[in-house]
């Protein structure tokens, strides 16, 4: 009867933990979502300042309300909970949004590239071309190092 007392206890306390994550994680979420949806605007403001100004900073206004954004992400934390309960292996694993645009970019870019379409590359260009007759030849892209190398 013992362990069945200690059992129930440790249930309930188990049920206690995920319900005030519940709670926790439905406050962030809000949270996120008010900062969501303050950085829209603010972050097109200051890619317009920041276009508007450049030379040695530029950039500057732009980058930082990104900053900013990534600060107030961290300080949200708003996927904390995940770590009580996920394995470390599966924790390593996952990947981020920017990791996958890398992909998707990647992917685009070769297949832009390849054999297969360049007949599509070359009506682009010509259609292009005939919007803007000024319009210098493509430059092939640099080679960018991935963020997540």
């Amino acid at each position: 009867e013992n362990s069945a007392n200690q059992e129930t206890e440790e249930t309930n306390i188990a049920k206690s933990a995920m319900l005030r994550d519940a709670i926790v994680f439905q406050i962030k979420l809000l949270i996120d979502g008010v900062r969501d949806l303050v950085l829209i605007p603010v972050s097109l403001i200051g890619t317009v300042v920041s276009l508007l100004h450049p030379g040695k900073h530029a950039g500057r206004a732009f980058y930082s309300i990104v900053e900013a954004g990534r600060e107030s992400e961290k300080l949200i934390n708003l996927f904390e909970a995940a770590n009580r309960v996920l394995p470390d292996e599966e924790k390593s694993e996952r990947s981020d949004l920017d990791g996958l645009v890398d992909q998707v970019e990647g992917y685009v870019k070769r297949e832009y590239k390849s054999e297969r379409f360049a007949a599509a590359r070359e009506r682009l260009e010509a259609a292009l071309k005939s919007i803007d007759p000024n319009r210098a030849e493509p430059v092939e892209p640099k080679q960018e190092k991935s963020h997540h190398e």
